[in-house]
């Protein structure tokens, strides 16, 4: 944690937004936060940092006795986090729809973790040359579906699903960033490789998992394999001529810095993987914003080496409201 805080201090002292993944945790004596969540808050803290995490919820649904909490304690024994240089709040989604909030319908919600998938609202009205008042922010950790199956297709849907109306039934701009554990390949014309090619044969029938259809362009109804709304789901996200919620990678979207395949220029590497090295990690916004700048910490083209401090390496960005 130690080499983290010293790698922000150093590299990232004006960072307007941080998105934080995998923090783990833990209470403290006098019921405060302990672990890495403790020592981030203290750090963002000590930096007039606003902050916002779901170490509660986490820490609930770990405890639970509730089905099927009780087989999957570990994998909730992490939060997400964000701090920003503006006031913040945290906006749980919900399952109801109450007809108060615009547009009608966000209550698209399907996933075991909401610890997970984490949204706020940004409060940008002290800025006198934006013309919105209030920024979307979304922070996930998609789950790993080699490990949970159909909740990493679950997550990767919901967040889809909630944004696409976000996008196109309002002008609010919309910030979307964490570890999405895909795709599993960017090729250096921006074109994507998904996972499921080489799922088992069980996955095959449509009816594994949860029964999923979709209407084709004729107005058809069609079926399809768990492999297949696998791919669909990631190809939604990251593949422009698939995904039609209007959200641009940073990465490729940003004016002024190069860009390379995924196997060159990565945020994780998988020693056991094909391929090893992915760019697993991810920064999207909403058309109200044009892209100047976008860095992987990799100690790749020029890059410091974040590398050293954890597993994954953050995505660096320079946006502006249009």
């Amino acid at each position: 944690m130690q080499q983290q805080l010293d790698f922000l201090e150093t590299h990232a002292p004006d960072i307007g937004l941080f998105l934080f993944q995998a923090v783990d945790y833990e209470r403290t004596d006098d019921d405060g936060w302990g672990g890495q969540l403790g020592a981030l808050q203290d750090y963002l803290t000590k930096h007039e940092y606003s902050i916002v995490h779901t170490a509660d919820w986490a820490e609930e649904l770990v405890r639970s006795d509730v089905q099927p909490h009780t087989d999957i304690e570990g994998a909730h024994n992490r939060c997400n986090l964000i701090a920003t240089q503006w006031p913040i709040s945290r906006r749980p989604l919900t399952l109801r729809n109450r007809g108060d909030r615009k547009p009608r319908g966000l209550n698209y919600y399907y996933s075991q973790f909401p610890e997970k998938i984490l949204v706020s609202e940004v409060d940008i009205s002290g800025a006198p040359a934006l013309a919105p008042d209030t920024l979307e922010l979304w922070n996930v950790s998609i789950i790993n579906g080699a490990n949970w199956g159909e909740e990493k297709l679950n997550m990767l849907e919901t967040v889809y699903g909630r944004i696409h109306l976000q996008t196109t039934k309002t002008d609010l701009p919309v910030v979307l960033g964490g570890d999405f554990n895909a795709p599993k390949r960017e090729d250096a014309d921006g074109s994507i490789v998904p996972h499921g090619g080489g799922a088992g044969q069980y996955t095959g029938y449509p009816d594994y998992g949860d029964p999923y259809y979709f209407q084709d362009s004729a107005g058809d109804m069609t079926g399809l394999k768990f492999n297949q709304r696998w791919q669909r789901a990631e190809a939604r996200i990251f593949d422009t001529d698939v995904g039609e919620w209007r959200l641009r990678d940073v990465y490729w979207a940003a004016e002024e810095s190069p860009t390379a395949s995924s196997v060159e220029d990565y945020t994780h590497v998988l020693p056991n993987g094909s391929p090893a090295r992915k760019r697993l990690d991810h920064v999207l916004v909403s058309q109200q914003f044009d892209v100047k700048k976008c860095e992987l910490y990799n100690a790749e083209l020029g890059s410091p080496n974040a590398l050293q401090a954890s597993d994954h390496a953050p995505v660096v960005t320079s946006v502006q409201i249009k």
